[in-house]
């Protein structure tokens, strides 16, 4: 499972149980007292002590109470129902199913689809899935929504066809949405089911030109079967109709990248990377795709930096600005700055930016400016060792050895288990000592590197 696709299904099952533990006081009617046969008196003024506790969060203390009405009646179901609510409270899921299995041994409550939830909660928490997927399958035919719960726990479980079908029948009672059009990517990604991805969207976006998702999720199968040309007939389909969709153009945009056609690729990476309405990652990723191009193929280098002026003159786009730094970083210095600096503008707080800039700095010889750039970022990154050195070292470089040494040295307070930079502290603090007159201090820094370097 890839990172992205892990974090996506991640989400959506955190999502899933979260609402489970918001709703586990509220899945079922309370079971009512009166109903299940005589009670005393003493054992309602139990079982009612009981639900006080449980209303001020002191569920160990609710437990006991109802321990007391179970010695006053061992097979009332509202206790074992209180009883598991409780072990829920304290997470402790074993106890919990046991007792909500006492419940519905009661012939009234077996099929409480109420019930059945709290149990499919409880499999859920302890990783259970074969119970979690039997009630699951349950409550789907009156709850419709667990049909998706079921397409998680088959993921899980890389069930890939039985997830699918979970999903079809979520639609089919439910029709399509983005978010389970998405999940079928999920699964059709990692189930490496990518042909049979296509014949699904396929047949959506023939029954209805419209379905434009379906189209483009299409287009993006198609690519990553490396049938970039049928990905770019359904895109040319789509412009026929007129179809506006920014997702379009990333799709075409990549597929003509695949396919190596720069002059095309070019036309509809500045469309994506000029367009207001996608977003950032979708931006990022025709970039680094063309990127991955231009470092190949000379002749798509001219075209990539073209798209990324195109990024830089549309909007603030941090993320193309420091790809071009990156791009020029070995052709042009002073361009590599430039940009670079400009993407530190929108993510002040980016740590390898400035140790972009500042090494930069460092090798333009631009001393002053190092200074003042490792100053402003030891405000957010105070125990940094890198930015005292360079700030320590370019001081050096302006003839300020006093204040060189200061700083080099509270370097070295920071430097743990970093040699390359502690060699490099030592060489600049003998440098400094030796511009002060102090010898006794420069030959201990000399004797450091001779003892470092061994």
């Amino acid at each position: 499972m890839s990172q992205s696709i892990r974090l996506f299904f991640v989400c959506c099952f955190a999502i899933s149980l979260f609402g489970y533990a918001q709703d586990k006081d509220n899945l079922t009617e309370d079971i009512n007292i009166d109903e299940l046969g005589n009670n005393t008196d003493e054992f309602q003024e139990v079982f009612f002590k009981a639900i006080a506790q449980r209303a001020v969060e002191n569920p160990e203390k609710a437990i006991e109470e109802l321990e007391k009405c179970l010695e006053l009646q061992p097979e009332n179901t509202a206790v074992f129902y209180e009883l598991a609510k409780n072990y829920i409270d304290l997470k402790d899921y074993k106890e919990a199913e046991d007792f909500l299995k006492k419940t519905m041994e009661d012939p009234k409550y077996q099929n409480d689809v109420n019930i059945h939830k709290q149990l499919f909660y409880v499999f859920n928490m302890q990783k259970r899935y074969d119970g979690a997927i039997t009630e699951a399958e349950f409550i789907s035919k009156t709850d419709p929504v667990y049909y998706q719960e079921l397409a998680n726990l088959h993921l899980i479980r890389k069930e890939y066809k039985l997830a699918l079908k979970a999903l079809d029948n979520y639609d089919a009672v439910k029709g399509i949405v983005e978010f389970r059009d998405e999940f079928r990517m999920i699964i059709y990604k990692e189930g490496s089911m990518l042909d049979e991805g296509v014949e699904f969207f396929k047949t959506r976006f023939q029954n209805s030109k419209q379905d434009t998702r379906a189209a483009t999720l299409l287009m993006e199968l198609y690519r990553l079967n490396n049938l970039p040309k049928k990905a770019i007939e359904i895109g040319k389909e789509l412009e026929q109709y007129s179809v506006n969709d920014p997702q379009l153009y990333v799709e075409m945009a990549l597929a003509y990248l695949v396919n190596r056609n720069i002059s095309e690729a070019k036309i509809y990476s500045k469309k994506v990377v000029e367009s207001l309405t996608l977003e950032e990652e979708d931006k990022v990723k025709v970039i680094n795709t063309f990127k991955a191009l231009a470092m190949q193929n000379p002749e798509a280098q001219d075209a990539f930096v073209s798209v990324l002026d195109s990024a830089l003159s549309s909007e603030k786009n941090s993320s193309s600005k420091a790809e071009l730094g990156e791009f020029y970083k070995s052709r042009d210095k002073d361009k590599a700055l430039e940009n670079y600096k400009s993407a530190l503008r929108n993510k002040p707080n980016d740590f390898k930016l400035i140790k972009n800039i500042l090494e930069l700095e460092l090798e333009l010889n631009k001393y002053q400016d190092a200074v003042k750039t490792s100053e402003n970022a030891l405000e957010s990154f105070p125990s940094q060792p890198l930015l005292y050195y360079i700030k320590g070292f370019a001081l050096g470089q302006l003839g300020d050895h006093n204040q060189a040494v200061k700083f080099l040295e509270t370097a070295l307070d920071y430097i743990f288990d970093d040699e390359a930079l502690k060699q490099k502290v030592y060489s600049a603090l003998k440098e400094s000592y030796l511009a002060l007159g102090n010898q006794e201090k420069a030959n201990v820094y000399k004797q450091k590197l001779i003892t470092i370097s061994n």
